[in-house]
Parts: C-alpha cells; sequence; structure tokens
C-alpha cells in the first residue's frame, strides 16, 4: 500500500468554511492519485459534483436528530459504507461529524481522525463532552492553528496526536472569481468601503464595526461599512444603524456566494470576533485579495496578520480602538497597500494548495505508519 485510503466526513459541501476545506482537500489529493471518499449529512453544495466526479459517489448519513433509533441506524450505514470502501482512515471535520463518525470508525475497525477548527466556545456541553471523547479515541487531532491547538491541550488533549496543518487558500483560483462582475454590485454604497464577511452571531461582534463607523465618519464623512452575510443578529444590528442614523452608511447585502468579487469593490477588510475564532477563512480572503485586515487578538487572527498584513486590536476592543485604526488606514493609504501586499504573500507562502496537501498528506501517512 503505497498510501492510506481516506474517508472523509463534513457537515455538506458548500463553498466556504470547514466544508469547502474538506472538499478541496479530498480532491485535491484524489487528484493525485490517491483513494479519497466523502461522506456528508446533507448531500448538497458547490462542492457536490466536483467531489463526486475525482472522488466517487457521496455517500449522505441521514442524521437529524441526536439520540433517535435511525441515528444508530445511520451510524451502522456509515459503518458498512467505510467497511465497503475498505477505508483505512476516517477523517472527522467538524464537531458533528466527531461525534457520529468516531462510532461508525470503532463498528468499522478504521483508524480515526479528527479536527478541531474553532475553539469550540459556542457548543452545549453534551457536545463538547462527545467531541472530547473522539478527540481521545482519534489517532491524531488536526488543528487549523496554533491558538486552537494550544486552547485544547491546556483542556488535556495530548500534544503528542496534535498536530496544525492551517486552511489552503488558492489565489488563482480566488483572482479568477475576483474578476468576474459582483452579484450585488446595485447594492453597494458609494464611498470608501470597510467590509466584514461574516455569519450574524453574537460571538462575530458586527455591532463593534456599525458603533465605530459613527466616529469614523466625523473625520472621514464618505466611509461606508458593507455588511456580508445574514444571521440571528440581523434585525438587531440593523436597529442599531437606525439608532445611530447611519441608514445610508451601512449596506446589509445578506448572503453573499461571490466574495472574491465583492472585495474587489472594497478597501479594508475586518473581523473583530470576540471568541470561538479558529483559522479564518475570510481573513484569508481579505489577504488574498490585498486588503489591510482590522482584526481581534482571538483564535488564529494574530498567526494570520503578525507579519504585518493587517491592524491586530484587543479581543475586547473598544469602538475607539475599531475606529482610530480604520481612520488611519484610509488616511494612509501607502501604508495600507504594504499591508495588502504583505498579506497577500503571506497566503502565498503559507497557504497554497499544494503546500497544505503535501502537510495532509504526510499526516495521513504518519497515522497509517506508512514511511
Amino acid at each position: 500500500m503505497t498510501a492510506p485510503r481516506i474517508a472523509h466526513l463534513v457537515y455538506d459541501l458548500i463553498r466556504g468554511g470547514t466544508e469547502g476545506q474538506c472538499a478541496r482537500m479530498a480532491i485535491g489529493l484524489a487528484q493525485q492519485g490517491q483513494t479519497h471518499r466523502v461522506a456528508v449529512f446533507h448531500r448538497r453544495g458547490f462542492f457536490l459534483d466536483d467531489v463526486e466526479a475525482v472522488c466517487g459517489p457521496v455517500h449522505e448519513v441521514r442524521i437529524r436528530h441526536a439520540v433517535r433509533w435511525e441515528t444508530w441506524r445511520e451510524i451502522r450505514r456509515l459503518a458498512s459504507w467505510l467497511r465497503e470502501t475498505k477505508a483505512d482512515i476516517l477523517h472527522t471535520w467538524d464537531a458533528d461529524a466527531a461525534i457520529f463518525g468516531q462510532l461508525a470508525a470503532q463498528l468499522a475497525g478504521v483508524t480515526l481522525a479528527t479536527s478541531r477548527r474553532d475553539l469550540g466556545q459556542i457548543y452545549p456541553r453534551w457536545k463538547l463532552a462527545a467531541m472530547r471523547r473522539a478527540d481521545c479515541r482519534a489517532a491524531r487531532v488536526v488543528a487549523n492553528c496554533l491558538a486552537v491547538r494550544e486552547h485544547f491541550v491546556a483542556q488535556g488533549l495530548s500534544p503528542d496526536k496534535a498536530v496544525v496543518i492551517p486552511n489552503l487558500m488558492d489565489v488563482d483560483d480566488f483572482d479568477t472569481r475576483a474578476q468576474l462582475p459582483f452579484s450585488k454590485s446595485e447594492q453597494l454604497l458609494s464611498g470608501r468601503r470597510l467590509v466584514v464577511v461574516n455569519r450574524l452571531d453574537p460571538e462575530k461582534n458586527v455591532g463593534l464595526l456599525i458603533e465605530a463607523l459613527a466616529q469614523v465618519r466625523k473625520d472621514i464623512p464618505e466611509a461606508v461599512l458593507i455588511i456580508a452575510g445574514d444571521g440571528p443578529q440581523m434585525a438587531s444590528l440593523q436597529a442599531q444603524v437606525a439608532a445611530l442614523k447611519l441608514e445610508g452608511a451601512v449596506c446589509f447585502l445578506g448572503d453573499v456566494h461571490d466574495v472574491p468579487a465583492l472585495l474587489r469593490q472594497c478597501e479594508i477588510g475586518a473581523l473583530v470576533p470576540t471568541h470561538n475564532e479558529g483559522l479564518s477563512n475570510t481573513i484569508l480572503e481579505y489577504m488574498a485579495a490585498g486588503l489591510p485586515v482590522i482584526a481581534t487578538d482571538c483564535g488564529g487572527n494574530r498567526e494570520l496578520i503578525g507579519d504585518g498584513g493587517g491592524c491586530l486590536l484587543p479581543r475586547t476592543a473598544t469602538p475607539d480602538e475599531v475606529a482610530k485604526v480604520w481612520v488611519h488606514l484610509l488616511q494612509q493609504q501607502a501604508c495600507a497597500r504594504t499591508m495588502g501586499e504583505k498579506g497577500r504573500e503571506t497566503v502565498v507562502r503559507m497557504h497554497a494548495p499544494q503546500i497544505i496537501f503535501k502537510q495532509f498528506s504526510e499526516l495521513y501517512l504518519s497515522v497509517a505508519g506508512i514511511h
């Protein structure tokens, strides 16, 4: 056996986030002649056809509830699929995959590898406990940044099994998509645009940017904020905009599927979470676009922009602190341009697909005991 046969389990196959990283990894390594199969909880997403074309049929694990007879049946079906595909390793990429995949791997007699891609601070206790059990059973636990690895090692994860492999970013593909017309260009506000791309959840702290914008516009009246994403905080953020009388300066785009084309229209990228962050795909996209980044020191943000790709703020940054760096980047365009160039260089140097493919390939060989 020259390479182990890998099965991947992930929520679905959408373009972004963990799902997109899993899909790109499976496709990339399969194109190198390795055997990679994919199972999902929902058979859908941007990468579905591409994954099936390269890796073979995608298996659907129809688990919709934590504790039901149907759940146990689906775990057994997954174990049967692992045996049928002759998988040597099951790599689970997200929380649900780890929780249910560990049981299927045990039934099938397959080696388990798990992933930790955030700090796990938004999950209920039962899910955290189940994920810890999966990590204990795993031969390796793959963190996407050093901050995530250190967080879980401090909680008791064996440092010997915890490895760091960062997210990949294909700048050639990014550049191709950036040249396409932006699908929501008619909704964009004119002005000097700072963009934030994330789900509108409390931990993402988008309200901080709205409050900071009120101060920024005192110095730079043409400054505007572009918010790309949807989520439970949409209504409250819109109310905040109204209360600050910023209706003409904040644009809510909702979900955006052509982010590279959007970033081409903006000057600065921002991501200011308070907790739970791993290694941000959003920041990688900002950096690929050559945008300077404003980010809080949360999760792997420091690891991404610490080489000069942006301005790092305290995790509990105030509106004054955000406004200060925001104004600075708008006023000092040469400095902002240099930051953007450094960020893109970092992406090319550390996150190119072939670099990350090699790290995963070596990981799987190590787990299988092949040297």
